[in-house]
């Protein structure tokens, strides 16, 4: 991604956020959000948009993934009175949710130098990344925390944020945790709604990139 691209990205996040949430604490999380490397940081090590700047347009492509879900599948059927959630999604919780969910992704990336063999069978250096989380807190518990330090989070919200990962958060982390899992998604609409669009951008619309940067 391209420097060009990466403050673009930071302007549509930024516009995003203060066109959709109003919540007393949003302009200090913002402030704390431009001292990380939220806007530079890749989504991941390896996987979806794995390079400079991944992190932030994932968040935006989640949100709007989110929105459309919304505005096109469950908006509509509670208007037919056909979800078992009658009451409509605050378009606020949605952008909560959607565009800080990975906030916990936020200074764990670090680039390193790794080795490959070329087409010609010689090593040679590659720039890659490596995660070196100094607050291991967990996955969604830990942007949960971050958030609510700044923003008062909503019960939907939390369960929202908390759940994302769906059941690659809980394969095995015991019956416990499964039943939270499973007993959230039957409170809120938004703790499946997250899930459907964090997995719909980050496998559908998200490249990923081979050492060297290329798709």
């Amino acid at each position: 991604m391209t420097p060009l691209e990466i403050q673009k990205n930071r302007e549509i996040f930024l516009d995003y956020c203060r066109k959709y949430i109003q919540r007393d604490g949003l302009e200090k999380l913002l402030t704390y959000i431009e001292s990380t490397d939220f806007f530079t940081a890749p989504s991941s090590t390896k996987f979806h948009l794995n390079t400079p700047g991944g992190l932030c347009k994932h968040c935006i492509n989640v949100f709007e993934t989110a929105m459309q879900i919304n505005e096109h599948i469950l908006l509509p059927r509670q208007q037919r009175e056909e979800s078992i959630f009658p009451q409509p999604l605050s378009t606020e919780s949605i952008a909560i949710v959607a565009l800080f969910h990975d906030v916990c992704k936020c200074n764990i990336y670090k680039e390193v130098d790794r080795w490959r063999k070329n087409d010609a069978g010689k090593w040679e250096t590659y720039k890659g990344y490596e995660v070196n989380d100094e607050f291991p807190f967990g996955h969604g518990e830990k942007s949960c925390h971050m958030v609510n330090y700044y923003l008062r989070l909503k019960r939907d919200e939390l369960l929202a944020i908390r759940w994302h990962m769906g059941m690659f958060d809980v394969g095995e982390s015991g019956s416990a945790n499964r039943f939270s899992f499973y007993s959230a998604m039957e409170i809120t609409p938004l703790v499946v709604l997250m899930q459907m669009a964090d997995m719909a951008s980050s496998h559908w619309f998200e490249q990923t990139f081979s050492p060297g940067g290329d798709i």
